[in-house]
């Protein structure tokens, strides 16, 4: 448990909340990153959102329809390339939880 939050704490989470439709899994709107405790230069953190959530248009749009249907491979899949993003932009390794609504 102590480890966990040493890692909490020096490499903060990372929440991204995608909407998706139920029919096509296809995305609606702006995926919406946040974090806590994951700070970097005010406007490299604003671009490296941004950039996220290309990422994540991008790895629904390359998903297969029944890929989009599985909400539980959809968000290890958007965990999986959130990961990879972060650790080769920042070098860190927050902890990512995405939020997969379907609408």
């Amino acid at each position: 448990m102590l480890r966990d939050r040493r890692h909490l704490g020096a490499d903060g989470v990372v929440i991204a909340v995608v909407t998706i439709s139920r029919q096509g899994g296809q995305l609606i709107g702006e995926p919406e990153v946040v974090s806590r405790g994951f700070v970097l230069g005010e406007g490299e953190e604003t671009s490296m959102f941004q950039d996220a959530a290309g990422v994540i248009a991008a790895c629904i749009e390359s998903s297969s329809v029944e890929a989009r249907a599985d909400q539980g491979l959809m968000t290890e899949k958007l965990r999986g390339e959130l990961r990879r993003f972060f650790k080769k932009r920042s070098g860190r390794r927050p902890l990512v939880l995405p939020v997969l609504m379907e609408i």
